[in-house]
């Protein structure tokens, strides 16, 4: 990466760059930025991407070609940059060298070691570095970020809402060790926990617990309970939470789903709200408190 893209007056943000990775998540992001009227221009990750983006302007790069990427955006006029979708850690051998990336050398192999939130920091240097502007999903489809209160129909019962209290204090405990954004809690007990597998296949684990008779409990009984971590950098690594999850969740034999209010997105909330309904699971947007993730009381 070289020189800074041209810098655009306040009021004229200019095309959205949306880095793709793989999921639904970036078409629908790019979705409804197109239906605001706002210009974007989709990258698509060779090995990452997987859906379809025809009906937009695209280009195709190489996970590791940071020269080019920079140069494509610059062209495009693109200051603007949302990454979007899941991301593997990039190889060593994925890196395309150019003087661009020779010069980003000692940012990228940092994303080489230690947890999530170390590798997300680091892209967001990487881009802020070279004079982009990271957006999150908060500021560019701020539909999709959960309300507060239920989605659907369903409510929590005073066994589930004590559940859900249990699986916040978790996951913000374990936040700072950098583990993962969601728990599976049943009695105020954590059965299973988020790690890099991911939120379907930890809950397909519960399925399984039931399955074995290591979780008891007649279905539907259990809780998801999905948040940011504390710090958690928002504009990269969102938690999601969309009808894969209320598949997924319906699976398991899951009673519920619980999902931070404002911290956790959930793409097409009129249709997840139906599916949730249709299966008799309840979907709660809950608050920390004022006092956030520090230990405030926890809204339910």
């Amino acid at each position: 990466m070289s020189a800074d893209p041209a810098r655009r007056g306040e009021d004229t943000p200019g095309p959205l760059a949306i880095l793709a990775g793989a999921g639904d998540l970036p078409r629908l992001i790019a979705e409804e930025v197109s239906r605001s009227g706002r210009d974007l221009f989709v990258v698509e990750v060779e090995g990452e991407t997987d859906s379809d983006f025809s009906a937009f302007a695209h280009a195709r790069l190489p996970m590791g070609a940071a020269g080019r990427l920079k140069a494509l955006l610059t062209e495009r006029g693109c200051r603007d940059v949302l990454m979007s979708g899941n991301f593997r850690r990039p190889r060593f051998s994925d890196i395309e060298w150019d003087m661009g990336t020779v010069k980003a050398l000692s940012n990228i192999m940092r994303l080489k070691r230690g947890g999530d939130d170390k590798v997300v920091n680091g892209v967001v240097q990487i881009f802020e570095g070279e004079g982009f502007r990271i957006v999150g999903p908060r500021e560019v489809v701020p539909e999709f970020v959960a309300p507060s209160g239920p989605l659907g129909r369903q409510k929590p019962g005073r066994k589930a809402r004590a559940d859900i209290a249990f699986g916040l204090k978790a996951i913000r405990q374990m936040g700072s060790l950098d583990i993962g954004q969601a728990v599976v809690v049943l009695a105020e007990r954590i059965v299973a926990v988020e790690a890099a597998e991911g939120t379907s296949a930890m809950i397909a684990r519960c399925a399984e617990l039931r399955g074995n008779g290591r979780i008891a409990a007649p279905a539907p009984s259990g809780v998801l309970v999905k948040a940011s971590k504390p710090g958690q950098e928002l504009r990269l690594d969102m938690p999601v939470a969309g009808i894969e999850t209320i598949e997924a969740a319906v699976s398991a034999g899951l009673e519920g789903i619980a999902i931070e209010a404002g911290n956790v997105l959930v793409p097409g909330i009129a249709e997840v709200s139906r599916a949730a309904d249709a299966a008799g699971l309840f979907v709660i947007g809950v608050d920390f408190g004022d006092e956030g993730h520090g230990g405030g009381r926890t809204r339910l």
